[in-house]
């Protein structure tokens, strides 16, 4: 578990101090600060970078990200030109230290209700959250910042709340197999273009690598390299669709040393070359 994610009683509601609408223009890199709030960011388009406490998060769109109040933060590498965002900043108060975890193969729709004796527990959320198929985050991102913006923060921090719900949400199931997994994908999604040793993997779950790289075939089909050629080439066709950057520079910003591999990868992958791939897609480039 990430000694930074986010616990969130479930007998207390969120206030929301900010949320709204952010793109970047230029030059941008995330400030050095520390803040007395959380924060919760939802990547429409583009890419940023942020490190918290010295751990470094690449976010990309549909992607939910958390930073936890008190802890340092900063960015070092520019966001990319065009990039949008929804964030919120909130206060929520810390568990008790006699809370227990509500267990994560529990969810409460609106239909079903808290018993008394689990409104005395707390939700852990996900640190980075693939929303790519979850559009319902989005939606309540979007009404949110509305409720806000005409000052009705208890409806606000109402559509906060079910936020942190679909973040549970996305979790359902996780058997004790595929919550190592998760924990994997998690990690390759925020350092995809990073190349890693075995060490490494099992640092992030605990787990010898061989036997990490068993469970992530079982659960996925792939292996954690695969995984991760899949992620480096899913950016790779989002940055020729959406850029016009030089196809070797979209190799490297994606973890691949030699643009001529990274060709033949996506050649692989697509049965064209990058640079056939974007004409495709935008005339003209």
């Amino acid at each position: 578990m990430d000694r930074h994610a986010l616990k969130i009683p479930c007998n207390a509601m969120p206030f929301i101090c900010e949320a709204d609408y952010s793109v970047s223009f230029g030059r941008m890199i995330h400030a050095v600060r520390t803040v007395p709030f959380h924060v919760a960011i939802y990547l429409l388009r583009g890419s940023m970078e942020i490190i918290e406490d010295g751990v470094r998060y690449e976010l990309l769109p549909h992607r939910l990200f958390f930073l936890k109040s008190g802890v340092h933060h900063w960015g070092e590498k520019p966001f990319e030109e065009g990039s949008a965002w929804y964030y919120a900043h909130f206060y929520c108060e810390e568990p008790d230290v006699q809370m227990e975890e509500l267990p994560r193969n529990i969810y409460y729709d609106t239909k079903v209700c808290l018993s008394p004796h689990d409104n005395e527990k707390y939700i852990t959320l996900p640190k980075l959250t693939d929303c790519e198929h979850m559009r319902q985050i989005q939606k309540n991102f979007e009404k949110m910042i509305e409720a806000h913006v005409h000052g009705n923060i208890p409806q606000a921090s109402v559509r906060l709340w079910q936020i942190f719900l679909e973040c549970e949400k996305s979790a359902l199931g996780d058997s004790v197999q595929n919550v190592y997994v998760k924990k994997l994908q998690e990690y390759m999604q925020a350092h995809y273009a990073e190349s890693f040793e075995a060490k490494e993997v099992e640092t992030v779950c605990g787990l010898s690598y061989k036997y990490a790289g068993t469970l992530f075939k079982e659960e996925t089909g792939q292996t954690i390299r695969e995984y991760q050629r899949t992620l480096r080439l899913r950016r790779a066709k989002q940055l020729l669709k959406e850029t016009d950057k030089p196809v070797t520079d979209i190799a490297q910003l994606t973890g691949f040393s030699d643009v001529f591999y990274f060709s033949k990868v996506f050649r692989a992958e697509q049965g064209c070359s990058p640079s056939e791939y974007r004409r495709t897609y935008i005339p003209g480039i």
